[in-house]
């Protein structure tokens, strides 16, 4: 039987990081709070894998958590959201029906104050404090993607879709039509199977009576695509199909060479989410608007299923270079949410941006056991010798949001910060209209993501009439920050904008700024939640989001995939994405 191989996907993502998703589990205890959780339908095995994902969390967290299945039926899911609110449930998780339809359902829980939270599907209306749930759109791409490699650019191919108006039926369809776009292969039919298997077969029996000529399938979700496959199969033609979830029973087909792959989303971990920004609510933590849960590609070329990436316990080092700094802290949540899910001990350490604790960091991990170590440098120079020491001993090291500039390195997971400096300075090029005085605020010296993010940025003004009349290092700091700014503003009577390496930095010159009185643009780097708020008040111009916690749980998996055996990438980039 083959393996399946897990291909990491990177997704472009809206400003989407959930404040406090990877808190120690001993902050995170309820107080048997009550919350509902809605659920489309129980009988697609992703969503009931989905609701045990919330069930274990609410178990853990010591929370009452009640399920109700709406069966496919906006008036059931109506009717499920009145009996909710008549249990006194104090949030209310909702996996919706229907994007549009589930609006009424939200706006009944808003106007009885219930923060309501959207898994897996969004919806259109309501107010929603966040949303969690995959990135469709990346994952339509990431199948269409890979049926073109198959097909070799050219070929027929028919699209089953899910239950019109849901967003993964329309985002999933956007993605894989984005990805084929560019090639010669043609959608010879397009039909709505509403997710469903038995649908699914139908449709496509009438599909392959109607069309001679049918090279793939892509199927908007798992079991529309496993009944497409018995069509085919009885058929007896060779086409290949792609579906989405990696539900078991379709990683089980992509083993036995049936299906071709399949995208595969985390619906446990959807669940489980939920139900920790649940707690938050309730704790009061503010949430962000979304927040991502990462895909990947099963298919039949080796290695391990996606529900066999767990660990047994191991050992695994991080070594962050600030915890001063809420970017690095939310890295190191993510980490730690990804390894608690993944049943790895993960040890953290600070090097309180000292190259020489960084060092003593590296010894301390090493003399504790540690299979692998993840790294997130305080100088990329500097911590070549941490990383030696780690070679000298055999243990595989990851870099994170910062590289290396010298050591052995399996992988390095990060933004690309010279397109983040690239979107920074071409933002601040068409605020300015192409001409006017710039000042850069500089990060660390010696860090790849001063370096890339200074180049960028330089890159994108260097065609425009812009001069940067000053640029000074503030070492990613706020109040250096601050202080820089204020003395940059005595000497230079014309400023029109600054463009700071980081938030901390920028939200430090936005202090000078008012201070002073005068109108200057400010963009910086890192969609802190203070510099999104920032943005939001018209503080701001902009600032270009990474996603740390993400970084950190792809750490993490590459961590377990080290362990395991698998070879890596050199580089896994994290997009990024203007917030303005």
């Amino acid at each position: 039987m083959k393996k399946v191989l897990v291909v990491l996907l990177t997704m472009v993502m809206v400003v989407s990081l959930l404040a406090a998703c990877g808190k120690k589990e001993e902050e995170m205890t309820g107080g048997g709070e009550k919350v509902g959780l809605i659920v489309s339908t129980l009988n697609n095995p992703f969503f009931v894998t989905l609701k045990e994902g919330a069930e274990a969390k609410a178990t853990e967290l010591g929370m009452e958590l009640v399920v109700l299945d709406s069966q496919n039926d906006p008036a059931k899911e109506l009717a499920n959201m009145e009996d909710l609110l008549t249990q006194g449930v104090s949030v209310i998780l909702i996996n919706p029906t229907d994007s549009d339809a589930v609006v009424g359902a939200i706006a009944m829980a808003n106007e009885k104050d219930i923060p309501v939270i959207t898994l897996d599907r969004g919806a259109n209306g309501g107010e929603v404090v966040t949303h969690i749930a995959s990135d469709n759109v990346a994952g339509g791409v990431m199948a269409g993607e890979y049926i073109a490699e198959l097909l070799g650019g050219s070929g027929n191919v028919v699209e089953l879709e899910g239950i019109a108006g849901t967003s993964a039926a329309r985002d999933r369809g956007q993605g894989f039509n984005d990805a084929i776009g560019t090639t010669d292969i043609e959608v010879v039919a397009k039909q709505v199977a509403d997710f469903d298997r038995t649908k699914g077969l139908s449709v496509m029996e009438n599909i392959l009576q109607a069309q001679p000529e049918i090279d793939a399938v892509f199927a908007h979700n798992d079991e529309m695509a496993l009944g497409a496959l018995t069509a085919v199969e009885a058929s007896g033609r060779d086409i290949l199909i792609v579906g989405f979830d990696a539900t078991d029973d379709a990683v089980k087909a992509v083993e036995e060479g049936k299906l071709a792959a399949t995208v595969a989303q985390q619906p446990a971990m959807i669940g489980s989410l939920g139900v920790e920004a649940a707690s938050d609510v309730l704790e009061g933590v503010t949430l962000e608007a979304f927040v991502p849960v990462p895909l990947k590609l099963v298919t039949g070329e080796g290695s391990v299923p996606v529900d066999t990436m767990t660990g047994n316990g191991e050992k695994v080092g991080l070594i962050v270079s600030t915890l001063n700094n809420p970017f690095f802290v939310t890295l190191k949540e993510g980490a730690e949410a990804a390894a608690a899910d993944m049943n790895l001990e993960l040890i953290v350490l600070d090097s309180q941006n000292d190259p020489a604790k960084e060092l003593a960091n590296m010894e301390d991990l090493l003399t504790q056991g540690v299979s692998v170590i993840l790294i997130n440098p305080t100088d990329s120079d500097a911590v070549v010798g941490a990383i030696g020491l780690a070679n000298g001993s055999g243990i595989p090291v990851i870099t994170l949001d910062r590289g290396a500039n010298g050591g052995e390195v399996v992988t390095h997971i990060a933004s690309d910060n010279v397109a983040g400096g690239l979107m920074a300075g071409e933002y601040i090029a068409e605020l300015l209209g192409g001409s006017g005085n710039v000042v850069e605020l500089e990060g660390i010296a010696g860090t790849s993501a001063a370096r890339d993010r200074g180049q960028g940025f330089n890159d994108a003004i260097s065609t425009t009439d812009i001069e940067v009349v000053a640029k000074q290092v503030a070492d990613f700091d706020r109040t250096k920050g601050l202080s820089v700014m204020e003395n940059i503003l005595q000497a230079q009577p014309e400023i029109d904008a600054v463009f700071a390496h980081n938030d901390e930095m920028a939200l430090g010159a936005l202090t000078a700024v008012e201070a002073s009185g005068r109108d200057i643009l400010i963009v910086g780097f890192d969609a802190t939640d203070d510099a999104v708020k920032a943005v939001e008040e018209g503080k701001l111009a902009a600032t270009v989001a990474q996603q740390p916690a993400m970084i950190g749980s792809l750490g993490v998996e590459a961590a377990l995939k080290s362990i395991q055996g698998e070879s890596l990438d050199a580089y896994v980039p994290v997009d990024l994405m203007l917030v303005k």
